[in-house]
């Protein structure tokens, strides 16, 4: 008897001794896991896009014929490369390009070119990576073009950081806001509302869980972008600070949005609408130079810009429109302002005032 009486005194105890956060955080994800279809609805956009780009990639580049090399440069480097890709079954020689040349490579010491033959350019990815492993020179400075001038993209890295951002959404708008306003709407929140919970500490605790699926699918990326050599200049740290605050402000959004909305069918579509509209203006899917001087202007005030923007120059190699640090100071301002202004508006109940 008394032995009973002492373990249920240690189980209050261990109640007390656990904070409204850590065991609200620990509901969260409790429900989070048990609603499979929401599960599948956060993933579902991050491997749809993954398997899209990834085809589409595979697909050009799987087409192309093997091409016939010509390298000019520091005579030195110049051999090394021939030697290289010709140890990979590519046609290299060294000097100025011949007859059957299909790709000419031209080594500048910090920086490279190549430049492929036209109507039919041939696979030029194995030799911008043969490029990089003989000499060093990141591949964000070894332009490749056709002989017309147009450049040449590779599709799987220009987009990772947009396959990441599209999953990130997902998970912050589909996977909060709309669980959010579920809640409300069956009347939990409601019954919340009635403890010393406050408003800030309910939406952190929805956080945890929701941001251990991010990372899981920045894992991915990162696996990624290993795997294809592109990263051979990412700084980690500057990577992780980029992703930390960028999916920060994207809960914070998320948040706010799902705050006192009531109707879970409406949340639902402008949830699943939202992402394809800021991804379209991101500037990675579509480049900035199909739209009007002010729209282009515009784009670069969405705060989502500034997270797409700071990831592809850690991913893809590419330029922002200004400073990275700057990008970091505004995804950091507005996140914990929207977090703020989310936890002031926020709603118990569907009457609240």
């Amino acid at each position: 008897m008394e032995e009973g009486a002492l373990m249920s005194s240690k189980s209050i105890e261990g109640r007390r001794s656990t904070s409204p956060l850590q065991q609200l955080t620990l509901t969260s994800s409790r429900e989070l896991f048990r609603n499979v279809k929401t599960i599948i609805a956060m993933l579902f956009m991050f491997f749809f896009f993954l398997l899209i780009i990834g085809g589409i990639n595979v697909a050009i580049n799987d087409s192309r014929v093997a091409p016939n090399v010509s390298v000019t440069g520091t005579a030195q480097q110049a051999q090394d490369l021939v030697a290289k890709l010709n140890a990979q079954g590519i046609e290299a020689v060294s000097g100025a390009p011949e007859g059957s040349t299909t790709a000419q490579v031209t080594l500048f010491g910090d920086s490279a070119s190549v430049i492929l033959s036209t109507p039919h350019p041939p696979a030029w990815i194995p030799i911008v990576k043969a490029v990089h492993s003989v000499t060093g020179i990141p591949t964000s400075k070894i332009t490749v073009a056709d002989s017309d001038g147009s450049p040449e993209v590779d599709l799987l890295r220009v987009n990772l950081s947009t396959v990441l951002i599209a999953g990130l959404m997902a998970i912050a708008f589909m996977g909060t806001s709309v669980p959010l306003v579920a809640l409300r709407q069956r009347g939990t929140l409601r019954l919340l509302g009635t403890t010393p919970v406050s408003r800030l500490t309910f939406i952190v605790s929805q956080t945890p869980v929701r941001f251990a699926l991010g990372v899981g699918e920045g894992v991915i990326i990162l696996g990624i972008a290993i795997s294809q050599g592109y990263i051979e200049s990412v700084n980690a740290l500057q990577l992780a600070v980029t992703f930390v605050l960028g999916l920060a402000m994207l809960f914070a959004f998320a948040y706010l949005l799902g705050s006192r909305a009531k109707n879970t069918d409406l949340i639902t579509q402008i949830t699943g609408f939202l992402p394809v509209v800021v991804l379209l203006t991101s500037g990675t899917v579509l480049p900035p130079g199909i739209y009007p001087p002010f729209v282009s202007t515009a784009i670069n005030f969405i705060p989502s810009t500034w997270f797409m923007q700071a990831m592809s120059s850690e991913l893809a190699g590419t330029e922002p429109f200004t400073s990275i640090y700057l990008l970091w100071a505004l995804m950091a301002a507005v996140g914990v302002a929207v977090a703020l202004l989310a936890a002031r508006v926020f709603k118990w109940d569907q009457g609240d005032l």
